[in-house]
């Protein structure tokens, strides 16, 4: 899997960077993707780590676009800010590889467009059929990527509020919020304590794979309501058929009102109880239930007990935090936005 940082503005990389001469692109653009797939021929498998501000909606359905043609699988995490048009590019990914950090958050709003010229009014219906257009693209991709109503969409949009991750998972545009995990395996426990939580997790294992796939058995007795032994059949399990190996031969009834003839040591007639028909019924869907979520269970604990077991020690941190800085404050993101849309003719978001 090949990871992209996307930590710089979506725009046409040659807006600024190129004219200038920097070597280090100045937007986030769909040529760095395709640069990207030119480096990686062989990649089926890419990750984007987001925290990008948005930027021009253009290049943002042109770079969603990309992703989802390109027949290649993708994640998409959000770092720290997914804003505005970046949003977009979240959505590239399927539901079930969309995540965040606890802390991510996201400015949903509606798309605004601009112009350095003076436009005749005519113009100016142009220009806001423009917004409107895309406005209703990405109205578009919201509802099909998130599959919440378009109307509820909309309102978020007009309501222009940085949400939280927990509000992105409620609304559908991640389907993860990503837990903590620095040190997990490192603490205080005695290797004593280890050992024996390792020991009852074996033995729990062991009798829950016997339980679901006895190995000693090697026949099966049927009895009456008091527990006396009426036959016995050469199975592992409760499992009734004709042809069933069994003995002695005789006529039996069995607690549940099934009736077994048994002649030569082979079980020729099994008479069903129609008022038990759906209780046996129930019975199986019951145990079928149960199986499965042993089944679950046995891995559930196989793979604690393989992570308790690990021996992975995380590294230490080489760097310190930063500090000084206070974080921006919504009004000052979208007045940031603002102050880049109107830096550029056409639509940005």
């Amino acid at each position: 899997m090949i990871e992209i940082n996307v930590y710089k503005p979506i725009d046409k990389e040659d807006v600024f960077f190129k004219y200038f001469g920097e070597e280090d692109p100045f937007a986030f653009s769909a040529d760095t993707i395709h640069e990207i797939f030119d480096r990686n021929p062989n990649e089926k498998e890419f990750k984007f780590n987001i925290n990008c501000d948005g930027g021009l909606v253009s290049e943002g359905l042109r770079i969603y676009d990309v992703l989802r043609t390109s027949g290649k699988t993708f994640h998409c995490n959000v770092e720290g800010g997914c804003h505005s048009m970046a949003i977009v590019l979240l959505l590239a990914a399927p539901k079930e590889n969309r995540s965040a950090n606890p802390n991510a958050r996201a400015l949903i709003h509606e798309v605004r467009g601009g112009s350095w010229e003076s436009l005749t009014s005519e113009e100016l219906r142009t220009l806001a059929d423009e917004v409107d257009s895309e406005q209703n693209a990405i109205l578009d991709i919201y509802t099909e990527r998130t599959g919440k109503d378009r109307t509820e969409l909309e309102n978020l949009m007009k309501e222009e509020k940085v949400r939280t991750a927990q509000e992105l998972l409620n609304y559908g545009f991640i389907s993860k919020i990503n837990t903590y995990s620095t040190n997990k395996n490192k603490g205080t426990m005695s290797k004593q304590k280890k050992q024996a939580i390792l020991n009852a997790a074996d033995k729990f294992l062991k009798g829950l794979k016997n339980l679901l796939k006895p190995e000693d058995v090697v026949n099966y007795d049927f009895t009456d309501e008091d527990g006396n032994i009426l036959f016995s059949t050469e199975k592992e399990d409760d499992s009734l058929e004709v042809g069933d190996a069994a003995s002695p031969d005789g006529t039996f009834t069995l607690p549940d009102g099934r009736t077994v003839t048994i002649a030569d040591g082979v079980v020729t007639e099994i008479t069903e109880s129609p008022e038990e028909d759906e209780e046996v019924e129930n019975l199986q869907n019951r145990i079928s239930e149960l199986e499965n979520a042993l089944t679950e269970a046995q891995t559930i604990i196989t793979n604690l007990r393989n992570e308790l077991g690990s021996s992975y020690q995380a590294k230490p941190r080489n760097n310190q935090p930063k500090g000084g800085k206070q974080a921006p404050s919504v009004e000052d993101i979208k007045n940031d936005l603002r102050e880049k849309r109107n830096q550029m003719k056409g639509g940005k978001k």
